[in-house]
Protein backbone atom coordinates (compact mmCIF):
# COMPACT_ATOMS: atom_id res chain seq x y z
CA UNK A 1 0.00 0.00 0.00
CA UNK A 2 1.47 3.75 -1.08
CA UNK A 3 1.48 6.29 1.57
CA UNK A 4 0.41 9.10 0.10
CA UNK A 5 2.88 12.23 1.32
CA UNK A 6 1.23 15.11 0.18
CA UNK A 7 -2.02 16.07 -0.90
CA UNK A 8 -2.72 18.42 -4.26
CA UNK A 9 -6.22 20.42 -4.85
CA UNK A 10 -6.17 21.69 -8.63
CA UNK A 11 -9.56 23.91 -9.12
CA UNK A 12 -11.19 24.57 -12.59
CA UNK A 13 -13.87 27.55 -12.71
CA UNK A 14 -17.26 26.78 -14.44
CA UNK A 15 -16.57 27.44 -18.33
CA UNK A 16 -18.53 27.27 -21.23
CA UNK A 17 -15.65 24.40 -22.43
CA UNK A 18 -13.50 21.97 -21.23
CA UNK A 19 -10.11 23.52 -22.11
CA UNK A 20 -9.15 24.48 -18.55
CA UNK A 21 -10.37 21.31 -16.76
CA UNK A 22 -9.31 18.92 -19.31
CA UNK A 23 -5.57 20.50 -19.11
CA UNK A 24 -5.71 20.00 -15.15
CA UNK A 25 -6.46 16.48 -15.46
CA UNK A 26 -3.66 16.00 -18.08
CA UNK A 27 -1.57 17.32 -15.26
CA UNK A 28 -3.09 15.25 -12.63
CA UNK A 29 -2.26 12.09 -14.04
CA UNK A 30 1.47 13.15 -14.05
CA UNK A 31 2.22 12.79 -10.53
CA UNK A 32 4.15 10.21 -8.38
CA UNK A 33 2.19 7.02 -6.83
CA UNK A 34 3.14 9.31 -3.15
CA UNK A 35 0.75 12.33 -4.27
CA UNK A 36 -2.78 12.56 -3.51
CA UNK A 37 -4.97 15.03 -6.04
CA UNK A 38 -8.21 16.17 -5.78
CA UNK A 39 -9.63 18.42 -8.63
CA UNK A 40 -12.34 20.71 -7.90
CA UNK A 41 -15.02 22.65 -10.35
CA UNK A 42 -18.30 22.92 -11.10
CA UNK A 43 -18.42 21.75 -14.39
CA UNK A 44 -20.24 18.88 -15.08
CA UNK A 45 -18.42 17.34 -17.43
CA UNK A 46 -16.47 16.34 -14.40
CA UNK A 47 -18.63 13.12 -13.86
CA UNK A 48 -17.81 10.69 -17.09
CA UNK A 49 -16.75 13.09 -19.49
CA UNK A 50 -13.01 13.16 -18.83
CA UNK A 51 -10.24 10.49 -19.68
CA UNK A 52 -7.99 9.65 -16.44
CA UNK A 53 -8.52 8.15 -13.38
CA UNK A 54 -8.98 11.22 -11.19
CA UNK A 55 -10.97 12.14 -7.28
CA UNK A 56 -12.78 14.73 -7.69
CA UNK A 57 -15.42 17.00 -5.87
CA UNK A 58 -18.27 18.70 -8.25
CA UNK A 59 -19.34 21.64 -6.98
CA UNK A 60 -22.90 23.59 -8.26
CA UNK A 61 -22.16 24.68 -11.77
CA UNK A 62 -22.94 28.31 -11.77
CA UNK A 63 -24.62 29.03 -15.28
CA UNK A 64 -27.31 26.41 -13.74
CA UNK A 65 -27.30 27.86 -10.19
CA UNK A 66 -27.93 31.16 -12.23
CA UNK A 67 -30.71 29.84 -14.33
CA UNK A 68 -32.32 29.08 -10.96
CA UNK A 69 -32.15 32.72 -9.85
CA UNK A 70 -28.95 32.80 -8.03
CA UNK A 71 -27.55 36.47 -8.19
CA UNK A 72 -23.30 36.67 -9.10
CA UNK A 73 -23.07 37.62 -5.87
CA UNK A 74 -24.77 34.89 -3.87
CA UNK A 75 -23.15 32.31 -6.27
CA UNK A 76 -19.48 34.12 -5.38
CA UNK A 77 -20.48 33.29 -1.43
CA UNK A 78 -21.69 29.58 -1.81
CA UNK A 79 -18.80 28.87 -4.00
CA UNK A 80 -16.15 30.51 -1.44
CA UNK A 81 -17.97 28.67 1.66
CA UNK A 82 -17.93 25.20 -0.50
CA UNK A 83 -14.09 25.83 -1.19
CA UNK A 84 -13.49 26.74 2.47
CA UNK A 85 -15.02 23.54 3.66
CA UNK A 86 -13.26 21.63 0.81
CA UNK A 87 -9.54 23.08 2.34
CA UNK A 88 -10.36 22.75 5.89
CA UNK A 89 -11.31 18.66 5.23
CA UNK A 90 -8.51 17.89 2.50
CA UNK A 91 -5.69 19.71 4.14
CA UNK A 92 -3.69 21.07 0.68
CA UNK A 93 0.22 21.24 0.67
CA UNK A 94 -0.10 22.76 -2.36
CA UNK A 95 -3.01 24.28 -4.86
CA UNK A 96 -3.07 24.97 -8.49
CA UNK A 97 -5.51 26.51 -10.68
CA UNK A 98 -5.01 28.20 -14.32
CA UNK A 99 -6.35 31.21 -16.33
CA UNK A 100 -7.63 33.22 -13.47
CA UNK A 101 -5.47 33.63 -10.47
CA UNK A 102 -8.49 34.38 -8.05
CA UNK A 103 -11.23 32.90 -10.04
CA UNK A 104 -13.80 34.11 -12.18
CA UNK A 105 -15.49 35.97 -8.90
CA UNK A 106 -12.84 35.74 -6.99
CA UNK A 107 -13.63 32.73 -5.40
CA UNK A 108 -10.48 31.80 -4.64
CA UNK A 109 -9.21 35.05 -2.43
CA UNK A 110 -9.21 33.11 0.84
CA UNK A 111 -7.31 30.22 -0.99
CA UNK A 112 -4.97 32.16 -2.18
CA UNK A 113 -4.86 35.24 0.49
CA UNK A 114 -5.04 33.34 3.15
CA UNK A 115 -4.08 29.92 2.52
CA UNK A 116 -0.85 28.25 4.30
CA UNK A 117 0.52 25.78 1.43
CA UNK A 118 2.38 26.07 -1.84
CA UNK A 119 -0.04 27.89 -4.80
CA UNK A 120 0.91 27.53 -8.15
CA UNK A 121 -0.59 29.21 -11.79
CA UNK A 122 -0.49 28.12 -15.14
CA UNK A 123 -0.31 29.55 -18.28
CA UNK A 124 -1.27 28.37 -21.61
CA UNK A 125 0.32 29.05 -25.30
CA UNK A 126 -2.33 32.47 -25.68
CA UNK A 127 -4.23 34.04 -23.08
CA UNK A 128 -6.71 35.58 -25.54
CA UNK A 129 -5.97 38.60 -26.59
CA UNK A 130 -5.23 42.28 -25.05
CA UNK A 131 -8.48 42.77 -23.00
CA UNK A 132 -8.46 39.05 -21.54
CA UNK A 133 -4.32 39.71 -20.75
CA UNK A 134 -4.22 43.26 -19.03
CA UNK A 135 -7.84 43.29 -17.60
CA UNK A 136 -8.84 39.89 -16.52
CA UNK A 137 -5.01 37.60 -16.12
CA UNK A 138 -2.61 40.30 -15.44
CA UNK A 139 -5.14 42.89 -13.90
CA UNK A 140 -3.24 45.16 -11.05
CA UNK A 141 -5.01 43.38 -8.44
CA UNK A 142 -3.50 39.66 -10.14
CA UNK A 143 -0.08 40.78 -10.65
CA UNK A 144 -0.27 41.70 -6.37
CA UNK A 145 -1.96 38.04 -5.90
CA UNK A 146 1.14 36.53 -8.45
CA UNK A 147 3.72 38.16 -7.23
CA UNK A 148 2.93 38.16 -3.62
CA UNK A 149 1.21 34.41 -3.06
CA UNK A 150 1.86 31.90 -5.83
CA UNK A 151 5.24 30.22 -6.04
CA UNK A 152 5.75 29.29 -9.42
CA UNK A 153 4.15 30.61 -12.49
CA UNK A 154 4.43 27.69 -15.56
CA UNK A 155 3.72 28.51 -19.20
CA UNK A 156 2.00 25.20 -20.62
CA UNK A 157 3.89 26.35 -24.07
CA UNK A 158 7.22 25.89 -26.31
CA UNK A 159 9.38 29.68 -26.70
CA UNK A 160 9.04 28.94 -30.23
CA UNK A 161 5.28 29.14 -30.09
CA UNK A 162 4.79 31.60 -27.08
CA UNK A 163 8.21 33.71 -27.51
CA UNK A 164 9.71 35.64 -23.39
CA UNK A 165 8.92 38.70 -25.30
CA UNK A 166 5.02 38.12 -24.97
CA UNK A 167 5.22 39.13 -21.40
CA UNK A 168 8.58 41.17 -21.19
CA UNK A 169 5.89 44.13 -19.68
CA UNK A 170 4.99 42.68 -16.80
CA UNK A 171 6.84 43.81 -13.58
CA UNK A 172 10.57 41.16 -13.07
CA UNK A 173 8.80 39.88 -9.69
CA UNK A 174 6.35 37.91 -12.22
CA UNK A 175 8.52 37.45 -14.93
CA UNK A 176 11.04 36.07 -11.87
CA UNK A 177 8.45 33.23 -11.18
CA UNK A 178 7.64 32.15 -14.96
CA UNK A 179 8.86 28.79 -16.40
CA UNK A 180 8.55 27.42 -19.40
CA UNK A 181 7.36 23.91 -19.07
CA UNK A 182 6.22 22.47 -23.09
CA UNK A 183 3.03 22.08 -23.88
CA UNK A 184 0.35 20.34 -21.66
CA UNK A 185 -0.46 16.94 -23.99
CA UNK A 186 -0.23 13.22 -23.21
CA UNK A 187 2.07 11.75 -26.25
CA UNK A 188 0.37 9.11 -27.82
CA UNK A 189 2.72 6.30 -28.98
CA UNK A 190 2.07 4.19 -32.24
CA UNK A 191 0.77 1.13 -30.22
CA UNK A 192 -2.25 2.93 -28.51
CA UNK A 193 -2.58 5.17 -31.81
CA UNK A 194 -3.02 1.13 -33.69
CA UNK A 195 -5.27 0.16 -30.97
CA UNK A 196 -7.43 3.02 -30.94
CA UNK A 197 -8.02 2.20 -35.37
CA UNK A 198 -8.76 -1.00 -34.50
CA UNK A 199 -11.36 -0.58 -31.66
CA UNK A 200 -12.70 2.45 -33.62
CA UNK A 201 -12.34 2.39 -37.87
CA UNK A 202 -14.55 -0.21 -40.09
CA UNK A 203 -11.73 -1.75 -42.16
CA UNK A 204 -14.80 -1.18 -44.92
CA UNK A 205 -13.84 2.84 -45.41
CA UNK A 206 -10.30 4.09 -46.41
CA UNK A 207 -9.95 6.93 -44.49
CA UNK A 208 -11.03 8.69 -40.81
CA UNK A 209 -11.88 12.07 -39.82
CA UNK A 210 -12.31 13.18 -36.70
CA UNK A 211 -14.66 16.01 -35.86
CA UNK A 212 -14.89 18.14 -32.51
CA UNK A 213 -15.44 21.80 -31.36
CA UNK A 214 -15.49 22.10 -28.08
CA UNK A 215 -17.56 24.79 -25.91
CA UNK A 216 -16.58 28.09 -28.59
CA UNK A 217 -19.52 30.40 -29.76
CA UNK A 218 -19.62 29.44 -33.19
CA UNK A 219 -18.95 25.62 -31.85
CA UNK A 220 -22.22 24.49 -32.85
CA UNK A 221 -22.13 25.79 -36.35
CA UNK A 222 -18.80 24.05 -37.09
CA UNK A 223 -20.42 21.03 -35.93
CA UNK A 224 -23.42 21.71 -38.49
CA UNK A 225 -20.92 22.18 -40.91
CA UNK A 226 -19.04 18.66 -40.46
CA UNK A 227 -22.09 16.91 -40.13
CA UNK A 228 -23.53 18.13 -43.87
CA UNK A 229 -19.71 17.59 -45.07
CA UNK A 230 -20.13 14.16 -43.87
CA UNK A 231 -23.10 13.55 -46.30
CA UNK A 232 -21.59 14.39 -49.34
CA UNK A 233 -20.69 11.68 -51.78
CA UNK A 234 -17.01 12.56 -52.25
CA UNK A 235 -17.01 11.07 -48.36
CA UNK A 236 -18.79 8.10 -48.73
CA UNK A 237 -15.58 5.52 -48.38
CA UNK A 238 -14.39 8.01 -44.64
CA UNK A 239 -15.45 6.84 -42.14
CA UNK A 240 -16.77 10.25 -39.60
CA UNK A 241 -16.56 10.02 -35.86
CA UNK A 242 -18.33 13.83 -34.88
CA UNK A 243 -18.44 14.58 -31.44
CA UNK A 244 -20.89 17.69 -30.56
CA UNK A 245 -19.52 17.80 -26.60
CA UNK A 246 -21.18 17.17 -23.17
CA UNK A 247 -22.66 21.59 -23.84
CA UNK A 248 -23.83 21.94 -27.20
CA UNK A 249 -26.96 22.63 -27.57
CA UNK A 250 -27.40 20.40 -30.86
CA UNK A 251 -29.80 17.81 -30.29
CA UNK A 252 -29.58 14.03 -32.02
CA UNK A 253 -33.15 13.54 -33.57
CA UNK A 254 -32.44 16.58 -35.83
CA UNK A 255 -29.90 14.66 -37.81
CA UNK A 256 -31.67 11.46 -38.61
CA UNK A 257 -30.27 11.19 -41.95
CA UNK A 258 -27.05 11.71 -40.37
CA UNK A 259 -27.96 9.06 -38.16
CA UNK A 260 -28.54 6.37 -40.60
CA UNK A 261 -25.63 6.83 -42.63
CA UNK A 262 -23.11 3.55 -41.99
CA UNK A 263 -20.28 6.04 -42.43
CA UNK A 264 -20.78 8.29 -39.28
CA UNK A 265 -21.45 7.69 -35.75
CA UNK A 266 -22.40 10.55 -33.77
CA UNK A 267 -21.60 11.01 -30.33
CA UNK A 268 -22.62 13.61 -27.22
CA UNK A 269 -19.02 13.45 -25.97
CA UNK A 270 -16.10 10.68 -25.59
CA UNK A 271 -13.88 10.47 -22.73
CA UNK A 272 -10.99 8.86 -24.63
CA UNK A 273 -11.29 11.75 -27.68
CA UNK A 274 -7.64 12.77 -27.28
CA UNK A 275 -7.18 9.20 -28.63
CA UNK A 276 -9.65 9.78 -31.61
CA UNK A 277 -7.68 13.07 -32.57
CA UNK A 278 -3.99 11.69 -32.12
CA UNK A 279 -5.50 8.32 -34.34
CA UNK A 280 -7.39 9.60 -37.17
CA UNK A 281 -6.18 10.28 -40.88
CA UNK A 282 -7.71 13.89 -40.71
CA UNK A 283 -9.42 15.84 -37.86
CA UNK A 284 -11.32 18.97 -38.13
CA UNK A 285 -11.77 21.11 -35.09
CA UNK A 286 -11.57 24.20 -33.04
CA UNK A 287 -8.57 26.23 -32.67
CA UNK A 288 -8.69 25.60 -28.64
CA UNK A 289 -5.10 24.54 -27.30
CA UNK A 290 -6.24 21.14 -26.37
CA UNK A 291 -7.54 19.89 -29.31
CA UNK A 292 -4.71 21.02 -31.63
CA UNK A 293 -2.32 19.81 -29.25
CA UNK A 294 -3.52 16.13 -28.98
CA UNK A 295 -4.26 16.33 -32.64
CA UNK A 296 -0.52 16.69 -32.98
CA UNK A 297 0.15 13.95 -31.67
CA UNK A 298 0.10 9.84 -32.67
CA UNK A 299 -0.67 9.54 -36.29
CA UNK A 300 0.66 12.58 -38.79
CA UNK A 301 -2.34 13.86 -40.38
CA UNK A 302 -3.34 17.41 -41.60
CA UNK A 303 -5.33 18.70 -39.33
CA UNK A 304 -8.38 21.63 -40.47
CA UNK A 305 -8.96 23.97 -37.68
CA UNK A 306 -11.40 27.02 -37.54
CA UNK A 307 -11.93 29.82 -34.96
CA UNK A 308 -15.26 29.37 -33.00
CA UNK A 309 -14.65 31.81 -30.62
CA UNK A 310 -16.52 35.48 -30.59
CA UNK A 311 -14.60 38.21 -31.44
CA UNK A 312 -13.58 39.40 -28.27
CA UNK A 313 -11.66 36.30 -27.86
CA UNK A 314 -10.87 35.83 -31.33
CA UNK A 315 -7.25 36.05 -31.47
CA UNK A 316 -6.86 33.37 -29.12
CA UNK A 317 -7.73 30.67 -31.55
CA UNK A 318 -6.64 32.53 -34.25
CA UNK A 319 -3.00 32.59 -32.85
CA UNK A 320 -2.85 29.24 -32.13
CA UNK A 321 -4.01 27.99 -35.60
CA UNK A 322 -1.00 30.11 -36.92
CA UNK A 323 1.37 29.58 -34.36
CA UNK A 324 0.73 25.65 -34.56
CA UNK A 325 0.63 25.39 -38.60
CA UNK A 326 4.13 25.76 -38.69
CA UNK A 327 5.32 22.92 -36.51
CA UNK A 328 2.42 20.48 -38.19
CA UNK A 329 0.10 20.59 -41.02
CA UNK A 330 -2.57 22.67 -39.80
CA UNK A 331 -5.20 24.31 -42.15
CA UNK A 332 -7.25 27.27 -41.34
CA UNK A 333 -10.82 26.71 -42.51
CA UNK A 334 -11.42 30.18 -44.30
CA UNK A 335 -15.16 29.76 -44.12
CA UNK A 336 -17.94 27.31 -42.52
CA UNK A 337 -19.76 27.89 -46.33
CA UNK A 338 -16.47 26.62 -48.20
CA UNK A 339 -15.72 24.01 -45.61
CA UNK A 340 -16.63 20.73 -48.11
CA UNK A 341 -14.92 21.79 -51.06
CA UNK A 342 -11.62 22.92 -48.86
CA UNK A 343 -11.20 19.70 -47.11
CA UNK A 344 -11.80 17.71 -50.41
CA UNK A 345 -9.47 19.61 -52.44
CA UNK A 346 -6.78 19.86 -49.33
CA UNK A 347 -6.43 16.26 -48.57
CA UNK A 348 -5.23 15.35 -51.96
CA UNK A 349 -2.51 17.97 -50.73
CA UNK A 350 -1.43 16.91 -47.70
CA UNK A 351 1.83 18.08 -46.35
CA UNK A 352 1.46 15.63 -42.56
CA UNK A 353 4.26 13.49 -43.16
CA UNK A 354 6.63 16.93 -44.23
CA UNK A 355 9.36 17.55 -41.68
CA UNK A 356 8.83 19.77 -38.75
CA UNK A 357 10.65 21.40 -36.38
CA UNK A 358 9.76 19.88 -32.92
CA UNK A 359 7.95 21.29 -29.84
CA UNK A 360 8.75 20.91 -26.16
CA UNK A 361 5.10 18.81 -25.20
CA UNK A 362 5.87 17.45 -22.00
CA UNK A 363 4.42 20.30 -20.23
CA UNK A 364 1.80 18.07 -17.85
CA UNK A 365 4.74 16.20 -16.39
CA UNK A 366 7.40 18.76 -16.12
CA UNK A 367 5.00 20.56 -13.82
CA UNK A 368 4.49 17.80 -11.32
CA UNK A 369 8.14 17.15 -11.39
CA UNK A 370 8.25 20.97 -10.30
CA UNK A 371 5.77 20.85 -7.45
CA UNK A 372 7.53 17.66 -6.13
CA UNK A 373 10.69 18.79 -5.97
CA UNK A 374 9.54 22.27 -4.13
CA UNK A 375 6.95 20.21 -1.94
CA UNK A 376 10.15 17.81 -0.38
CA UNK A 377 12.15 21.02 -0.54
CA UNK A 378 9.55 22.70 1.70
CA UNK A 379 8.77 22.36 5.18
CA UNK A 380 4.85 20.50 4.52
CA UNK A 381 4.23 17.42 5.70
CA UNK A 382 1.27 14.87 5.36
Amino acid sequence: MVIKKYRVLMYAYDGTGLGHLARLVKISQGFSPNIDVLIVSGHEALNGHLWGDFNYIQLPNSYVEREKGFTNSELARKRVADLNLIIRDYKPHAFITDYLPLGKRCELYPIVAKGDYLKFFILRSDIGGYTLTHNDVFSQRNIYYLSEKYQRIFIGSDPSITPPFTYEWLPKSIIDKMQYVGLVVVPIDETKVEETRKKFLNNHYRKWIVCSAGGGKMASQLMRACLDLSQDNRFEDFQFDIILGPYSPLCLNEFSSVLNASNVRVHTSLPNLSLLNASADYVICSGAYNTLTESMMGRRKTIFSFSVQNDDEESEQSTNIASFSKFYDIRRIPSLNELKDYVWQNIHNSNALKSYPSLYINGGMNICREIEKTLEKSDYHA
